[in-house]
């Protein structure tokens, strides 16, 4: 196993995100840019996530959120033999027309007590074609 995610940096709008090294789009989800520069790479999704929100957030408040985040992390640990259904996942957060937004991931997420990042969940849906853009911050399953 190696480093498998990157956390990227835009060019544009200057947000950080998170990619599989093997993801082949590596354009912004927040504007569609496609220059960006690697920040960090990192084991799994789950430390690429945390490192995401600490990249995004202002300096004054980093280390007060790296130790919420650290608090949650623990308080949602999941066992290591218990998997995620991401079909389930993406069932759960599609309206009717098969539409995901990135709110609605989030909310199932949330609802199904699972710390994973809905931004890299969906990218990673998108890489494997369970997911097509559909605009910002929005999908459909095919």
């Amino acid at each position: 196993m190696g480093l498998d995610w990157l956390v990227l940096k835009c060019e544009s709008c200057e947000l950080a995100f998170g990619k599989s090294r093997h993801a082949k789009d590596l354009h912004c989800p927040h504007c569609n840019h496609s220059q960006s520069k690697v920040i960090s790479r990192h084991l799994n999704a789950n430390q690429a996530s945390r490192a995401v929100s600490a990249s995004n957030v202002p300096p004054e408040i980093q280390e007060q959120l790296s130790d919420w985040l650290t608090d949650q992390h623990e308080s949602f640990q999941s066992p290591e033999n218990e998997s995620v259904d991401g079909n389930s996942i993406l069932y759960s957060a599609s309206d009717k027309d098969g539409i995901v937004t990135l709110e609605s991931l989030q909310k199932t997420l949330l609802q199904m007590n699972l710390p994973l990042d809905a931004e890299l969940f969906a990218e990673q849906a998108c890489a494997e074609g369970e997911l097509l853009r559909d605009g910002t911050n929005r999908w459909k399953r095919p």
